[in-house]
């Protein structure tokens, strides 16, 4: 049986309706399953395998702030929305990059 890797990152885009690039990623993996499904109010009966985007709202946001400064650092949700992704694979060599080394690259 092949091993499985899970990571979840927390993506970063503009609050502008007519740009959806995602701008950045922070590796929030170090923080426990059962604290992000709480943090982003997600309902394990319709989304059992975490396959969907989870966007952190205002009032949750107010509601953890203390967690999330101490665990993931400061977040500006008037310029920024945030999105919770779960990625996984086989292969530990293949876990997406998402991030670049040189900006050549």
């Amino acid at each position: 049986m092949n091993k499985k890797y899970y990571f979840f990152y927390l993506e970063l885009a503009l609050r502008k309706s007519n740009d959806s690039n995602i701008y950045g990623y922070e590796n929030v993996s170090h923080i426990s399953t059962k604290k992000l499904i709480e943090i982003f109010n997600i309902n394990l009966d319709k989304d059992p395998y975490l396959s969907e985007g989870y966007f952190l709202t205002k009032t949750k946001y107010k509601k953890y702030k203390k967690f999330i400064s101490a665990n993931i650092g400061q977040l500006n949700l008037d310029i920024f929305e945030y999105s919770l992704r779960l990625y996984a694979t086989d292969d530990v060599k293949e876990i997406r990059k998402l991030y670049k080394e040189d900006l050549m690259e």
